[in-house]
C-alpha cells in the first residue's frame, strides 16, 4: 500500500476520519491498529518481526530505566544492540556475506556449497530498527526516561506515514507527541496539505517519469559517454524527488494529525562541501550515524589519523545500510574519501567562489551516484569508460527528447531547492502571497494529473 496509490488515499481517508472523532488515547489506539493494518498490506507474516523488536526494545528501556547498576544497564543495552543487529544481519545481509565467503574460498581454489537461503526483504526493517534501538541507546545514556506505556512506546515505532522509509524518529522528539493531546490548527493542517501535494508532484511526476530515462541507461545495453551523462543527472534527480517526495509525504500525513516529524532533506544539491552535504541529505540517517556511531568511535577528538578511521568506518556502514552489495559499499567508501580529502583541503575548498564549488561538488556528488545506481563492477567500469574515454555532445533528435525531458522534470525541484536555500527557510512557499500560492498549487495539481500515475513505480527506499 504505496502513498501514491488510490487504495493508500481511502485507507488514510477512513484512518483520518476515526482518528479526529476520538480523544488522544483512543487516537492512540485506532493509530496503531492502522499502523499494523497499513504494515500488514506489505507482508503479514513480518508484523511478528516489527513486534518482537518493539517486545525487546520496550523490555531492554525498563530495565535499563529500572536499575541503577552501571554493569546491568550496559548489560541490557548489549542485549538489546545484538538482538536489533542480529536481525537486521540476518534479513538483510546473511545471503551477501555468505555469498561474498563462497567468492572467497573458490579464489583460493576451494570448493564449497552455496549457503545462500531464501530469505524475504522485511520493508522498511533498517529504519525501524535503527529507530527502535535509537530509543533504547538514549534511555541508557539517560537522554529520556523510559516510557511505561506500551502501547505509547509500539505506536512509536509502527507509526505508518514514517514506518517503512523513515524519517527515523528519535524518541526525545517524537514519544512526547504521542503521549501528549495534539491540536489541528488551520495553519498546520494547510502546510502539511501543501507537504503531501508537493511530495506526490515530487514522486508520481519527477522520480517516475525520471525512471523511465534512466532505467534505459542503466539496465544495460551499448551508450555513449553523454548519454551516461544526462542519465546520471537524471537518476540525482530521480533518487532526490522519490526519497524527498515519500519525506515530504510522511511530513504532511503526520501534520494532518497534529505530529511534527523531523526535516530529512534541506536543499543538498546546492551543497558545497561534503559536511554540508550529509547536513542536508538524508539527515535522520546521518545524524544518527553521526551520534551513535561517529561520536562514540571518537568523532575528531582524538587526533587526525583517528578521526579519518571514524569517517570511513562511518561511511562505510551508511553505504551497507542501504543494502548488501559491494556497490552500496564502495559508494560509501568513495564519500568517505570525499570527507577525508575535504578535511585535507579545507581552507583552499573554502576558499572557493560559491557557485563554482557548489557546481563542483554537486558533479562529485553525480559521480558518486553512478556507483550507486551501477549494477556490479563490470557495469560501473564500462560507465566509467565510456563517461570519461568516449564523451562527447550528441544533439540527435533521440539526445535532444532525453535533454527536453530531463530539463523539463528537474526544472521545479531545483528551483524549489534554490529558493530553501537562498531563503534559508525549509518552506519559502509559505511566505509568498496567496494568489502565487494558488498558481503553484494548480500547476502541481494538474502536473499530477497529466503526468503522474502513467509509470507508477515502487519508492526507491523501501528496499533499505
Amino acid at each position: 500500500m504505496q502513498f501514491n496509490s488510490f487504495l493508500f488515499l481511502l485507507f488514510f481517508a477512513v484512518t483520518w476520519f476515526f482518528y479526529l472523532l476520538s480523544g488522544q488515547k483512543r487516537q492512540n489506539i485506532i493509530l496503531l491498529i492502522a499502523s499494523y493494518i497499513f504494515y500488514a498490506a506489505w507482508d503479514y507474516r513480518f508484523l511478528s518481526l516489527i513486534l518482537f523488536s518493539t517486545l525487546v526494545n520496550f523490555a531492554a528501556g525498563k530495565m535499563i530505566g529500572n536499575t541503577a547498576s552501571k554493569q546491568k544497564r550496559k548489560g541490557w543495552l548489549f542485549v538489546a544492540v545484538f538482538i536489533n543487529l542480529g536481525l537486521l544481519g540476518f534479513f538483510k545481509y546473511y545471503n551477501f556475506f555468505a555469498e561474498s565467503f563462497i567468492r572467497l574460498l573458490t579464489w583460493f581454489g576451494i570448493e564449497q556449497q552455496s549457503m545462500s537461503l531464501h530469505i524475504i526483504l522485511p520493508v522498511g526493517i533498517s529504519f525501524y530498527t535503527f529507530q527502535a534501538l535509537s530509543y533504547t541507546i538514549d534511555v541508557y545514556k539517560d537522554e529520556v526516561k523510559a516510557t511505561s506505556s506500551f502501547l505509547d512506546f509500539s505506536l512509536y515505532v509502527a507509526f505508518f506515514p514514517q514506518l517503512v522509509a523513515g524519517p527515523i524518529e528519535r524518541a526525545a522528539h517524537f514519544l512526547p507527541q504521542i503521549c501528549s493531546r495534539r491540536t489541528l490548527s488551520a495553519t498546520l493542517f494547510k502546510s502539511s496539505v501543501f507537504l503531501f501535494l508537493y511530495g506526490l508532484f515530487e514522486k508520481v511526476v519527477v522520480a517516475d517519469n525520471l525512471a523511465v530515462l534512466v532505467d534505459k541507461v542503466y539496465n544495460g545495453g551499448e551508450m555513449q559517454g553523454f548519454t551516461v551523462l544526462l542519465a546520471t543527472y537524471g537518476f540525482a534527480f530521480q533518487i532526490f524527488a522519490d526519497f524527498d517526495g515519500y519525506s515530504n509525504m510522511a511530513k504532511g500525513l503526520a501534520g494532518m494529525m497534529g505530529f511534527s516529524l523531523l526535516t530529512n532533506f534541506n536543499g543538498p544539491y546546492f551543497s558545497r562541501t561534503p559536511s554540508e552535504f550529509w547536513n542536508r541529505w538524508h539527515i535522520s540517517l546521518s545524524t544518527w550515524l553521526r551520534d551513535y556511531l561517529y561520536i562514540p568511535l571518537g568523532g575528531n577528538r582524538r587526533g587526525w589519523l583517528k578521526t579519518i578511521r571514524n569517517l570511513v568506518i562511518t561511511m562505510l556502514l551508511a553505504g551497507l545500510w542501504h543494502g548488501a552489495s559491494w556497490m552500496f559499499l564502495f559508494w560509501g567508501g568513495y564519500h568517505a574519501f570525499l570527507l577525508v580529502l575535504y578535511h585535507l583541503l579545507k581552507k583552499q575548498c573554502d576558499a572557493l567562489p560559491v557557485f563554482f564549488s557548489r557546481l563542483l561538488f554537486f558533479h562529485l556528488v553525480c559521480l558518486g551516484w553512478i556507483l550507486f545506481r551501477a549494477q556490479d563492477m563490470e557495469q560501473l567500469s564500462y560507465l566509467l569508460g565510456q563517461l570519461f574515454g568516449n564523451f562527447h555532445i550528441i544533439l540527435d533528435s533521440e539526445h535532444l527528447l532525453m535533454l527536453k525531458q530531463l530539463l523539463l522534470y528537474v526544472s521545479i525541484p531545483l528551483l524549489y531547492q534554490y529558493l530553501q536555500v537562498r531563503s534559508d527557510t525549509l518552506y519559502p512557499v509559505f511566505s509568498w502571497p496567496v494568489y502565487a500560492r494558488s498558481l503553484l498549487y494548480v500547476v502541481l495539481f494538474y502536473q499530477i494529473v497529466i503526468f503522474g500515475f502513467n509509470n507508477a513505480q515502487s519508492f526507491i527506499y523501501f528496499q533499505f
